[in-house]
Order: structure tokens, then C-alpha cells, then sequence
């Protein structure tokens, strides 16, 4: 996965009444990645579905058999828990743009047999989303900047302390270039203090400590300077 794609473990809510349409679209997400897939093939399917599972988004067609994409979209902004999930509506027609946005929908994508701009839109999505959740992602490692939780391969492994976390932050955000211990140490402490560092090795063995051993392997000790955080082959 490249450094700069969302968290892939996203559950996302396919709404079409076309079942072509629907496993032509699963094939494309889960070529890209994703697995977590529902589909609804009506309206009140969809909603229902969408009370019931919570997804992380909507995949919404304008033209449904029972209510159209927009009366949806509408229904589904008014539930508490889906009012900020984000809705990707589908149609064949750019002019129904304006009052799909006006309804609630954040992105709009035209019907295409190509899906590069469906699988851009959904990348666009995801980093929103966790822009305004304060994550900070680096590969296969994501950080909750606001409760210290530490992820890997989307699965919460270990929240740290307000220093460890830090000093892990650092690690990440510099790599793959080596940081010395005087910015690590003054990161950490607000304060200069190079003689001493035995107080950040002692600081740094605790954070290895702390992680997975897949990710205690990618802190490397720099001989004389300080240390990396190194992603290669685990």
C-alpha cells in the first residue's frame, strides 16, 4: 500500500438497483483494497442497512425502484448516527449534481466503466475523514493524534504514554531519515538536554517494549547520532 492511501478497512454501503452495476463495483473496490462491502438494491434497503451496520460510507445511485437517491440521501442525514457519514452519489448525469449536494451528498461521481474517479473520490473520502479525526498515517501504521492509540494494519495494538507517543510520532513523521537524540530528547522534555540521552534510551527502550515486535523491528539505533524508523521487509 502507498504511503499517501487511506486506511483500506473502511466498510462501505453500495446502494443500485442494477446487480451488474453492483458486483462491477464490488470487483473495483475490492481490487483496490477494500473488503468490507454491503449492498442494498432499493431505498428503504439502504437505509435500513445503513441504521443497522453504520458504514464508514454511502455509494448512492440517483435512480432507485422504490425512491429516488436524493429522498435517500435526505433520510439518511436525519439519522444521528449517519449524519456525518460521507455519501458518494452515482448518476449518469452531471446535472443533478447541484440538488444532490444540496440534500446532503458530498461527492458526486458520473457513472463510468472506468473507475478511476470512483476509487480518487473514495481515497479523497477517507483522508477527509481522517483528517478530521486527527489520524496521522504512514503506511501500514496509523496514530491517533488525540488519544495516543497506535494502529497497525488498522487494528488498534497499544495506546501510549503522552512520551512514547511522542517519540514514536517523530520517528514516523521524519522517516525514513534519522533523528537526532537532541530534537528527539527536546521533543519530548520542551528542553535541551543532551547530557542526557541515557534518559531517551531508557525512553525509547519503553516504546519498543510497547509495540509489536513488527514494528519494535523498524526502530534502528543510529551508532553515534541518534535513531530511524525504517519500513523495509518485515
Amino acid at each position: 500500500m502507498m504511503e499517501n492511501q487511506p486506511p483500506l478497512a473502511q466498510k462501505i454501503l453500495i446502494v443500485d438497483d442494477s446487480e451488474d452495476w453492483n458486483e462491477l463495483v464490488k470487483l473495483w473496490l475490492k481490487n483496490a483494497g477494500y473488503q468490507d462491502l454491503l449492498v442494498a438494491a432499493d431505498g428503504a434497503g439502504a437505509v435500513a442497512l445503513a441504521r443497522k451496520a453504520v458504514p464508514d460510507c454511502i455509494l448512492l445511485d440517483l435512480v432507485l425502484p422504490d425512491m429516488d437517491g436524493l429522498e435517500v440521501c435526505k433520510t439518511i442525514r436525519s439519522i444521528p448516527a449517519l449524519g456525518k457519514t460521507p455519501i458518494v452519489m452515482l448518476t449518469a448525469h452531471r446535472k443533478d449534481k447541484i440538488m444532490g449536494l444540496e440534500y446532503g451528498a458530498d461527492y458526486f461521481v458520473q457513472k463510468s466503466e472506468n473507475p478511476a474517479e470512483l476509487l480518487a473520490t473514495l481515497r479523497a473520502v477517507f483522508r477527509r475523514r481522517e483528517l478530521d479525526q486527527n489520524i496521522y498515517r504512514k503506511g501500514d501504521v496509523a496514530l491517533n493524534l488525540g488519544n495516543r492509540e497506535v494502529f497497525f494494519h488498522d487494528v488498534h495494538v497499544i495506546t501510549l504514554t503522552p512520551k512514547t507517543f511522542e517519540l514514536f510520532y517523530i520517528l514516523l513523521e521524519r522517516s525514513p531519515e534519522p533523528v537526532h537524540k537532541e530534537i528527539l530528547y527536546s521533543a519530548v522534555e520542551g528542553r535541551k538536554r543532551p547530557e542526557l540521552s541515557r534518559a531517551l534510551d531508557i525512553l525509547m527502550n519503553r516504546l519498543r517494549k510497547n509495540l509489536p515486535v513488527m514494528l519494535q523491528r523498524r526502530i534502528k539505533a543510529v551508532k553515534g547520532f541518534g535513531y530511524v524508523y525504517i519500513r523495509k521487509t518485515d
